[in-house]
Formats: C-alpha cells, sequence, structure tokens
C-alpha cells in the first residue's frame, strides 16, 4: 500500500492511502480510502511524498504498557484547558468512562480517621508481584469523568468504586482475592476482555470479586457501574463518591449477577439490562427494560439451553440478540473448583443465536452462526436493526482468539509488539445477516484491527450508516488501539485519524451537537481519551464526527489508565464550584463513615445501605 502526503494549509500533512482492495467477501469490492493525520509532522506546505505502508512508524509499545499503571492519587475536580484548538461551542455534557485501573491491591490507603489502617504502605506496581493482578482485567475500576458545561469549563475528576472488595484489600493492603488467578495462569486470555470475567461460585464470596470495572451507564440521573459477575455500584454523578451496591430500587437479589452491558433503545427511550444465571444444565437469563425514569417497565425470563457465557447483546424494536458459544463442562471441575479455565472448554463449532421477544407472550427463536473457522463467541456488539426486508441486522467486532498464547502474559504486560500480538485476539468488524428463511449470514466488513464500536446513540436500535471504532496502526495486523476510524457501511470506506506512535486511543464516544439545526446522523463531535505514554498523562480528544478533523486536545493533568466502556449524558451542566463542594462533602462523610462504619461492609462510605431513599421513593422525594 502506498500513501500520499499532501501539505494542508495548516501545515499538518494528511496521508492518503490508495490501492486497498477489500477481500472478496468485504462489504464490496472498490477501493477503500483511509486519511491519517499526524500531529507533529512538519512537513512544508504543499510537500508530496509517497510513502508505503510498512514505513509506517509501529507502536511504540513501552509507552503502550505504561498504561497499565495504578493511580495512586485520585482526582477530585482538575479544571483543564486546551493545549491545541478550541472547544467546539456546541459541545456540552459530561462524558463518563470505566475501566481496570488498581493493579497492585491497596494502593489507596485508607483515611486517616479510619479505625483500621493496613500494617503496609502502597507500594509501585511490580514491586510486590504478591499484591498485584495477574490480569489487567482482574483489577479493581475506577470511574473517569470530563465535564464541559455551558461556561465554557472543562473539569476532570477520577475515582475508584469503592467496592467491598476494594475496600477490603484498603484496610489490609494485601490482595484477597486470587480465585481468578488459576485460570489466568492457562493462558488464552484477551488482554482487554478475556472470555471468562469471573469465578464460577454464585452469589456473595471471595471467590468472585465484585471488581466493578466494565461499563459506565448514566440514565434516569443515576450513575452506576457495571461488571458482569455481580451487582451493580451506585455512584455520584459529580463527585464520583461511591453510594454502595445497587439492586436497583428491591429488583435484583443480592445473589444475583448483572450484566456488564446495557442497550439504549432510541425510539422508546429505554435502557435494556440483562442477568444471566449460569448453570451446567441450563442459564436463566431476565432481561429488564427501565424507563427514563428508571423504573422497571418490562422484565422478561427465558431459559437458555446449558451453560450460556454471554458477555454482550443487542437489541432492535421488536428483539433482543444474544450469541450463546458452544462450551462443555468438566461436571468434576465444577462441583468441586468452579475455577472457569478448569472448568470449561470453548469448543469448535457453530454458536447460537437467541432473539429473544420483546413481548413475552412470544418466546424466543434459535438458530445455529455457520461456523467458517472463526468462532462467534464473546462478540463486541456495536448496533442492531430491522431492514426494510424484515431482516434481522447487527454489527460487531469479531474475535479471532486461535493466536491466543497458552502463555500467561505478565507485568509489565505487553512491552513489546511480539507480546501483545500473542495475548491480544486478532478482531474484524462484522456484519451479521438474519433472513427469514434462509438462517444467518456474515460479513467482513473490514480486517483492520479495531476495538470499541459504537454508533450515534440517536440511531440505537434504529438503521445506522457510520461505525466508530478505535483502530491499530498497522492495518489488518494485530495491534493495540492507536487511531480512530470512522467506518461507512454503505461505501465501505474508512477514515481513520491517528496520533503519535507514543499515544494511544480508547474507547470513541459519540457527542451529538447542541445546534438546533444538527439532524445528520454525524452531526456531533467523537470524544476519546488518548493515554500520551512519553510523558505518561492523558488528553481528552475532540475529534469532528464528520471528517475526524481535530478540534482540540484538553490535557486532564494526570494519568488515567487504558479504560473499557462510558457514556457521554448531554443533559446536565455542572459547573467546577458544584462538583468541588459534592467532592470535598463525599471526602469527609467517607472519613466520618470509616469511623463507625468497618464492619458492615455493605453499607457505603455515606453510611448508606445497598440502594438509597431515591432507588425507592425517587418519584416522591
Amino acid at each position: 500500500m502506498k500513501y500520499l502526503v499532501v501539505g494542508l494549509s495548516i501545515g499538518l500533512p494528511i496521508l492518503l492511502s490508495h490501492g486497498f482492495v477489500q477481500p472478496e467477501n468485504h462489504v464490496n469490492t472498490q477501493i477503500a480510502r483511509s486519511a491519517h493525520l499526524r500531529m507533529s509532522d512538519t512537513k512544508p506546505e504543499g510537500a508530496m511524498t509517497t510513502r508505503d505502508e510498512n514505513s509506517l512508524p509501529q507502536p511504540d509499545m513501552s509507552a503502550f504498557s505504561s498504561g497499565f499503571k495504578t493511580v495512586f492519587k485520585e482526582q477530585r475536580c482538575q479544571l483543564c484547558e486546551p493545549s491545541y484548538g478550541e472547544l467546539p461551542s456546541d459541545l456540552k455534557g459530561t462524558y463518563y468512562r470505566c475501566g481496570p485501573s488498581m493493579f497492585t491491591a491497596g494502593s489507596i490507603m485508607p483515611p486517616k480517621a479510619s479505625i483500621v489502617q493496613p500494617k503496609v504502605q502502597p507500594v509501585p506496581d511490580g514491586q510486590d508481584m504478591d499484591r498485584m493482578v495477574l490480569h489487567p482485567f482482574d483489577a479493581d475500576g475506577a470511574l473517569l469523568a470530563v465535564t464541559v458545561n455551558s461556561i465554557g469549563e472543562v473539569i476532570a475528576r477520577f475515582r475508584y468504586v469503592r467496592t467491598n472488595a476494594f475496600d477490603n484489600e484498603r484496610r489490609k493492603g494485601l490482595r484477597l482475592y486470587k480465585a481468578m488467578d488459576s485460570t489466568r495462569e492457562l493462558g488464552k486470555c484477551d488482554l482487554f476482555t478475556p472470555n471468562f470475567k469471573h469465578h464460577l461460585e454464585p452469589g456473595l464470596n471471595k471467590k468472585r470479586k465484585n471488581i466493578s470495572n466494565t461499563r459506565a451507564v448514566y440514565w434516569g440521573k443515576k450513575l452506576i457501574t457495571l461488571w458482569e459477575g455481580g451487582l451493580p455500584y451506585k455512584l455520584d454523578e459529580l463527585a464520583l463518591s461511591t453510594e454502595g451496591r445497587s439492586q436497583l430500587g428491591g429488583i435484583l437479589k443480592e445473589v444475583h449477577p448483572f450484566s456488564g452491558s446495557a442497550v439504549f433503545d432510541s425510539r422508546k427511550n429505554k435502557m435494556i439490562f440483562y442477568s444471566n444465571r449460569q448453570d451446567r444444565g441450563a442459564s436463566e437469563l431476565i432481561i429488564y427494560e427501565f424507563n427514563s425514569k428508571f423504573r422497571l417497565e418490562d422484565k422478561i425470563e427465558v431459559e437458555l439451553p446449558g451453560f450460556a457465557l454471554l458477555s454482550d447483546f443487542a437489541a432492535t424494536e421488536k428483539y433482543c440478540i444474544f450469541v450463546q458459544p458452544p462450551v462443555s463442562a468438566n461436571g468434576m471441575q465444577f462441583l468441586l473448583s468452579k475455577a472457569p479455565g478448569k472448568t470449561l472448554q470453548l469448543e469448535d463449532g457453530p454458536s447460537t443465536l437467541h432473539l429473544i421477544s420483546r413481548d413475552s407472550s412470544k418466546g424466543i427463536i434459535s438458530v445455529d452462526i455457520p461456523f467458517t473457522g472463526v468462532s462467534d463467541a464473546d462478540l463486541q456488539f456495536i448496533n442492531a436493526f430491522e431492514d426494510e426486508d424484515g431482516n434481522i441486522v447487527f454489527d460487531a467486532i469479531r474475535m479471532d482468539s486461535r493466536t491466543l498464547d497458552s502463555k500467561p502474559p505478565r507485568y509489565p504486560w505487553a512491552t513489546s509488539l511480539q507480546d501483545f500480538s500473542s495475548n491480544t485476539a486478532k478482531r474484524d468488524l462484522v456484519r451479521y445477516t438474519v433472513s427469514k428463511g434462509s438462517g444467518v449470514s456474515k460479513k467482513v466488513l473490514t480486517d483492520r484491527q479495531c476495538y470499541f464500536g459504537v454508533i450515534n446513540p440517536a440511531g440505537s436500535c434504529q438503521q445506522h450508516q457510520f461505525i466508530y471504532v478505535a483502530v491499530g496502526a498497522m492495518g489488518k495486523e494485530v495491534a493495540p488501539p492507536q487511531g480512530i476510524g470512522k467506518f461507512d457501511t454503505r461505501t465501505g470506506d474508512m477514515l481513520t485519524w491517528m496520533p503519535e506512535s507514543y499515544e494511544f486511543c480508547g474507547e470513541p464516544m459519540f457527542a451529538p451537537s447542541t445546534n438546533d439545526d444538527a439532524t445528520a446522523e454525524d452531526d456531533g463531535y467523537i470524544l476519546t481519551v488518548l493515554y500520551n505514554g512519553k510523558i505518561c498523562e492523558s488528553e481528552l480528544i475532540v475529534l469532528s464526527a464528520k471528517d475526524l478533523s481535530l478540534q482540540t486536545r484538553i490535557p486532564l493533568g494526570f494519568a488515567a489508565p487504558h479504560g473499557l466502556h462510558g457514556c457521554f449524558s448531554e443533559g446536565d451542566d455542572f459547573r467546577s464550584d458544584e462538583i468541588d463542594r459534592r467532592a470535598k462533602l463525599a471526602d469527609k462523610m467517607e472519613s466520618r463513615g470509616n469511623m463507625w462504619n468497618e464492619v458492615k461492609s455493605d453499607f457505603s462510605g455515606l453510611g448508606l445501605r445497598l440502594d438509597d431513599w431515591e432507588d425507592y421513593f425517587g418519584d416522591i422525594l
């Protein structure tokens, strides 16, 4: 592949690729186009050269691996200023992002007023391996929030989720929950999203540590963090202080696991979640639909055959969509250890697509997805819809785990491209179509390595044209998420924005324009948190959703580790003084709470039980 470097009037080059012909099973066979913007290139205006794809700089893996670093100091309320460009006047709201962040247990000391203090102090990552997680995904979760308000303030904050397990390890200064280590030692664990995310021992126990690190959802003026093995945690949307485990107003039982995923139905203005109670013979799947006040409107219960290994789902106007891969279970290990790596085995073969009607009276349709050599296990769903012919279509990022190393990744994780590629699955963007009478077909939309697919949420559960993804810098070769791509499902074209070799973007998030005339699908902005491994700091990057042109870069003043999934809320207009007051109050209440709340760990730092009053009486308070 050749690149044409063209100097722009602002002195920043754009690299246009020509001649990339997609394989015949892709969405079309026309030439795909990419544009790469590198911020530090200083070629003179109008300079033109050609450059082979292989001459482009490889990602700086030392810089990337430094993004798996424990945050030892939380951020209460950080006012930020752009270092490049200007903040768009039609961008307002808060971006929340969740992710693994404490890789060494007990790295945040309890408040000084706490009766119980650890006998050992926090240590840097790598100094005490007994306190370190074996896999990055098993680290305690933290929440990053960046607010852009109506007076032009950009306010960042970062705080750990005070799960019960987090508090227990914090008081001891030790890593207490190690039940997943036997699974991680077996290898074959994707660096970002391993197939096995939690221990199989059900209920509340020391083997299943709720790390609450997978996804942030802000809905009905409630902020929760999700992890698929346990209850969600509720947090304050300004201070990010933890209010405790939430049973969502008594809907969930303490022993029920909850999904690490959620789907927004833009037509019905509902948020959909699920709970999956797994067992060898059959699994109980419960789907919950909440209205805009976070009140339960619909609940559907179905039984799936065998052990249902589910991590994500999608929804259309009529159906919820799940893909269940073929799994065999070792009966003896299931009875004795319940360690997923020893108990479960993903098998080659067709996965089962379950179409569960959102009308509980109509039941479930199950059909096999043809197996073509690559498993359809652990799909990351992007969106689903029903087309004009009545077909059900969904796009997803598919992982090919066949090349994963049987040796577990070791800290510091992925310091070389070889280490990264042997511990990270090859990913493709794939379109699945369920046709009446002809089963399931699939097409690879692009085989470029991509992560974290999203669309404009205003079109969720409806037909979409554009998909935004994080992309690697080496085409279809396995490389870490670094730039941002915009894929056009109608033309097959992909536009990409790439930063420097030592900079790495996370999940893209669509933020709609607040202008009244913003009606097009791509009227808005793409937000992403960029980690600069050269100086170990993070920035908020704002790109135009139309052409991925850089609008502004905003240093956050601290380093946020590589994250997972989040959301953007455009409804509230938080001010810095309000956030700062709430954060100080949260710190004060946590300090006081620790003086009397050392024993009952199912109380939050604010002295609240699993659900606060608002969960039960929010409509009348």
